[in-house]
């Protein structure tokens, strides 16, 4: 009888993903200091840091602290309410360490912890992250949205300010309507892409995919509001911090410049998406470089004051949420890890 033949195990995908995603993330902090040292006189940047109002800096973290009170308000009203809320709390607190250190997404670290330190199982901590996720995304819209009808205009007028927040608001109210009637829109979307030609029957299928998973919640209209409407305070709030950093620094930009630049960094980067450092600069400064916000010299050392205010508070909040929780930075990062490998497989294989 012939002997069966070893072979080495295939290497999963899902570790091959890992891999790459961390080589992607030192790759773009390499790139990034290059950048720097080419294209930036540090010497410059360090004098606008050294000059920063911190004052002003102290009234932002205020504003920052406040948002981040609204997430874990917003994140256990999307649990039904049933963890205990100091508890979950935490929970949400040491969730911001792993992004900033992996590429591992803030959303998956949030889940695991919040099911290994509450009551609440991990299916029902999932359903909710999609509903917060898909909230941050009707926000990130609507603040983009704001931010390019600012910037188009050369100055900063009342009227003009009044008619740009109408504009943004009318895009969130048009993604509420569209969720409200999502089975309509989503028919509208089937029948419109077989119209198109040229567009093969897998394409098609993806675009009412993407359109069926953005309307699609598993939540109440009234809840859904309640909870938009929370994170538009939240957003605000964060908008504030972002305000108040820009206007801190010595970067000779005018008062439609600073308003304009805080919100484009606020719809890429929002504290609610903690980022590794390098992916959070270019997340932020390739985009508003590219709408001509501000220049290199203005922007990347405005991103850096920003990122490192927030490091300073993720770690501190991080540092407590563990101590309250009896759990250990191995822990967390070991059940992320797990979590992100099935995460990754999964959509892989879907």
């Amino acid at each position: 009888m012939a002997q069966p033949t070893s072979s080495a195990p295939a290497k999963p995908p899902a570790k091959k993903q890992s891999n790459r995603s961390n080589l992607i993330a030192v790759i773009i902090i390499v790139a990034l200091l290059v950048a720097t040292v080419l294209f930036v006189d540090v010497g410059q940047m360090i004098q606008v840091m050294l000059h920063t109002n911190y004052a002003l800096v102290l009234v932002g973290v205020i504003f920052l602290l406040g948002g981040i009170a609204l997430i874990d308000v917003r994140w256990w009203y999307l649990l039904g309410r049933e963890p205990a809320f100091k508890r979950l709390g935490h929970a949400t607190n040491a969730s911001y360490i792993v992004p900033i250190l992996t590429p591992i997404p803030n959303y998956i670290s949030r889940v695991v912890i919040t099911g290994m330190a509450t009551e609440a199982t991990l299916p029902q901590a999932t359903t909710s992250m999609m509903v917060e996720r898909m909230i941050a995304q009707i926000m990130r819209i609507t603040t983009i949205v704001l931010t390019i009808a600012l910037g188009v205009q050369s100055t900063m007028s009342p009227a003009s300010m009044v008619r740009s927040i109408l504009l943004s608001f009318a895009v969130l109210a048009g993604y509420l309507l569209a969720i409200r009637y999502a089975g309509q829109v989503i028919s509208g979307v089937e029948k419109g892409v077989t119209k198109i030609p040229r567009l093969s029957d897998k394409t098609r299928g993806k675009i009412v995919s993407i359109i069926r998973e953005a309307l699609s919640v598993d939540i109440g209209m009234k809840d859904l509001l309640f909870a938009v409407g929370m994170t538009i305070v939240m957003w605000t709030l964060f908008f504030l911090f972002h305000f108040m950093v820009i206007l801190s620094m010595p970067l000779g930009l005018d008062m439609h410049s600073n308003i304009t630049i805080a919100l484009g960094a606020l719809a890429l980067t929002p504290p609610s998406a903690p980022a590794m450092l390098g992916i959070y600069q270019i997340s932020q400064v390739g985009p508003n470089l590219i709408l001509r916000l501000g220049s290199l010299e203005q922007l990347l050392p405005y991103s850096l004051m920003l990122y490192f205010i927030q490091a300073i508070v993720w770690m501190i909040l991080t540092v407590w949420g563990l101590r309250k929780l009896d759990m250990s930075f191995v822990d967390l990062f070991r059940s992320s890890k797990s979590q992100s490998d099935v995460v990754t497989a999964t959509e892989e294989t879907g």
